[in-house]
């Protein structure tokens, strides 16, 4: 039997961690070419599922599979008032974290690290929550070689900034202390939570503080607390003594903590997880649960990228209906001669600024029909409500319709030039005759210029130029909505790239972990 060389090893390790980090940079790339802009009762949630997934690839799947040896990053949760500031000011010895009487007192993350990792948490925090007030206490305590732990803000604080930055912090967390008080273990907001760290695959010391003093009574809490996350999955057996719990008591006002005896028994766990060999072992299966995560919930971002372009391809299949139908009304009309009003008289001026009234008309129509469709659907009314000049024809369509008209009546001046030399006789003739065949009355025109306003040919073909113009006026009308669409749309094909760069992560996943 042949024996594998410790380099070859390595070399393996080395090798499937690098296609591991390019297999996830591939997928947080293609979940960063777009966002989810179609409004609707799932937009926030699902381009918050959007950002959430960028987030833990970026500020935490990929620096730590990049550094597996950096320092184990352990986040204090827990609701409001559990004493999770107390906790840190217990580890730490010292007023790292004000335990204040106001709840929440944790508005911005407080981190207890080595001053030797200081400068990696300051960068780390404000890339992280895009501002630098997350305090930094640093010191030389031995439990800080190997470890840094976090406080951060109440996952269920009234403050909705502070519950958005805790989920940030949590997303670069390999392990979770959770903290609960013994009056408030059982409070759905705090199961809910437990739910979303156990999908990271995160794990997770559980601290009861605040316990009484009566035997029987802790004996009842920690065993119906240990019972309740035995049920969620969360311990493999329904035993206390994997719960540390930690009686209620006097903190003292010099570091705002309690006696160091009170959370030895938590130091202790922490100094054996920040040992090398079962560090490394924590962050496998942080990052493996974390990996597990983004794969699993890309299903869901790709299916609601296909929801959207679903939602979008309707929306700019119904303004595209809008305009041509409007533009065959629009064509009626013209043959029929009727899309100018008749009974009204005037020099060429006048007949292209009637001419180019019509033809905004005609667009503003195309516009209150394309609306009224978009107003059925609930994504299309939502877009309406920010958009709600949609409903009339655009503020530059009167000026394209103006440059519309003065072109078509051009071309019909230039149409009589083989049969009448004189500018001045051309143009009044042409004026004549492009009254005539938008209104259908007129003063008659003789000699060469009659010959080819009677030629039918001939008359279609400037028919034929004048519904081209006015095409031109309803297109152009048309893109403020298929603009919007495009502009709150997602590229065709997304949803199948995504997709498979998540199973090409879950190929290279297998292979790392295994």
């Amino acid at each position: 039997m042949t024996e594998t060389a410790p380099g070859a090893t390595i070399d393996h390790y080395m090798t499937a961690a690098d296609a591991l980090r390019s297999s996830l940079e591939d997928l947080a790339a293609a979940l960063e070419s777009f966002q989810f802009r179609v409004p609707g009762p799932d937009q926030e949630a699902k381009e918050r599922s959007r950002v959430e997934l960028v987030r833990s690839i970026r500020e935490y799947l990929l620096p730590r599979l990049e550094d597996p040896d950096a320092p184990v990053v352990a986040v204090l949760v827990g609701p409001t008032g559990s004493g999770k500031s107390i906790m840190l000011n217990s580890f730490a010895g010292q007023l790292a974290s004000d335990p204040g009487a106001l709840r929440p007192t944790t508005r911005s993350p407080v981190v207890w690290a080595n001053r030797r990792h200081m400068r990696r948490y300051q960068k780390l925090l404000g890339g992280l929550i895009g501002r630098d007030d997350a305090g930094i206490v640093a010191g030389d305590d031995p439990l800080t070689e190997q470890l840094t732990v976090i406080d951060a803000p109440d996952f269920d604080s009234v403050y909705a900034d502070s519950r958005v930055i805790g989920e940030q912090v949590l997303a670069v967390a390999d392990l979770c202390i959770f903290v609960a008080s013994a009056l408030r273990y059982a409070d759905a907001a705090a199961w809910e939570f437990l739910d979303q760290i156990r999908m990271r695959g995160l794990p997770i010391l559980f601290v009861l503080n605040r316990l009484g003093p009566d035997p029987e009574t802790r004996k009842l809490i920690l065993g119906d607390f240990a019972a309740m996350l035995k049920e969620r999955d969360l311990l493999l057996e329904a035993d206390p003594s994997l719960i540390f719990d930690v009686s209620e008591q006097v903190v003292y006002p010099r570091h705002g903590g309690l006696h160091v005896d009170a959370v030895a028994a938590i130091r202790r766990e922490l100094a054996l997880i920040s040992d090398p060999g079962l560090r490394r072992a924590v962050v496998r299966q942080s990052t493996e649960g974390a990996v597990a995560e983004v794969i699993d919930r890309v299903g869901a971002i790709a299916q609601g990228i296909r929801e959207d372009r679903s939602v979008v391809t309707a929306l700019h299949t119904l303004a595209e209906e809008a305009y041509a139908t409007e533009l065959s009304t629009s064509k009626q009309l013209v043959s029929a001669r009727r899309l100018v009003a008749p009974g009204s008289a005037g020099d060429r001026a006048a007949v292209e600024r009637e001419l180019a009234s019509a033809m905004s008309l005609r667009a503003g129509v195309a516009a209150r029909d394309a609306a009224g469709s978009w107003d059925a659907m609930g994504e299309g009314h939502a877009l309406l409500e920010v958009a709600d000049t949609l409903w009339r024809h655009g503020a530059e369509t009167p000026g394209v319709a103006e440059n519309e008209a003065a072109a078509w009546l051009d071309g019909v001046e230039e149409a009589l030039t083989p049969a009448i030399r004189r500018s001045r006789k051309r143009r009044a003739a042409a004026t004549m005759l492009a009254r005539t065949l938008l209104t259908g009355e007129g003063q008659a025109i003789s000699g060469a210029a009659a010959d080819l306003a009677n030629d039918e040919a001939w008359r279609e073909g400037i028919l034929a130029d004048l519904e081209d113009h006015l095409a031109v006026v309803l297109a152009q009308d048309a893109d403020r909505f298929l603009a919007l669409t495009a502009r709150v749309g997602i590229a065709d094909g997304l949803a199948e790239t995504v997709r498979s760069l998540a199973e090409v992560v879950s190929q290279q996943a297998g292979e790392f972990y295994r």
